[in-house]
């Protein structure tokens, strides 16, 4: 089930989400909360502030972990994660933004062969929550729910990617099979057409929309409805990313059929 909103309003959507999965979310004795930082570029780039506040505010009696890793070709990480407007949020709530470039990794080999090194933070906790932003990527198509899930990969894995030494698509299937993610809240509010960041491209546009639920594949494909209006060259770059969401429906990480429930 992918649940929607179409007023905007980011802290009511967030409160509705949290009480639709409040028993797994109770159980949860610690939660990672995941948010897409990509450069020094703000909002539709990266994860607006309030869809973060939304959340860390309902986890203030929880332990909890925020993290994320830079684009390789962004700068300096960790001086991007402090000028970050999501670093205030966290400071706010006690808890640092953490670098994953600087946490410890461990490599990750699949029953398919194949192997990624990953952030072991995610791994650590038993309820992660990812925050992407949903944005049509110059590379892969599509930055939505599974490529959120990009962020927990080494400087190299994400290098080899880039140049095509390793298999991308498969890549980002395959860091969303090693850190199961519970929950993702997709901000579709506003979007990036043409490319995920200015500096590559992209251009901000109006969506209006916010989605959630724990199937990234159905939450992907959805995604796409949403873009299809809008970007210029959108069966290019929707051909580009159901080759990743492919490789994530045949590992088993979602379905291609959804319900959709409107929430108000």
């Amino acid at each position: 089930m992918i649940y929607l909103s179409q007023n905007g309003d980011r802290d009511h959507f967030v409160d509705q989400i949290f009480k639709i999965f409040a028993t797994p979310l109770d159980k949860a004795k610690r939660i990672f909360v995941k948010p897409n930082i990509v450069s020094y570029e703000q909002y539709p780039t990266t994860t607006h502030p309030e869809i973060l506040e939304a959340v860390l505010k309902r986890l203030c009696d929880r332990e909890f972990a925020v993290g994320d890793a830079p684009a390789i070709d962004a700068g300096r990480a960790n001086k991007i994660l402090q000028k970050s407007p999501l670093n205030e949020v966290c400071n706010r709530y006690g808890v640092k933004l953490l670098n994953l470039y600087s946490e410890k990794m461990k490599t990750v080999q699949s029953t398919r062969g194949y192997k990624v090194k990953v952030s072991t933070l995610p791994l650590a906790c038993d309820f992660v929550i990812s925050l992407p932003v949903l944005k049509i990527h110059g590379m892969v198509g599509l930055s939505g729910a599974l490529k959120n899930q990009f962020g927990y990969l080494s400087r190299q894995d994400r290098l080899f990617m880039h140049c095509k030494i390793k298999n991308i698509n498969k890549g980002i299937a395959e860091a969303n099979a090693a850190v199961p993610t519970n929950l993702f809240i997709v901000d579709a509010v506003e979007t990036m057409i043409r490319a995920q960041e200015c500096r590559h491209g992209g251009c901000p546009a109006k969506l209006g929309s916010l989605i959630a639920g724990t199937d990234p594949v159905s939450l992907d494909l959805f995604g796409l409805r949403l873009l299809k209006d809008f970007e210029p060259k959108f069966e290019d770059k929707r051909n580009q990313a159901l080759r990743y969401i492919d490789y994530a429906f045949d590992y088993g990480l979602g379905k291609k059929d959804f319900g959709v429930k409107e929430i108000q």
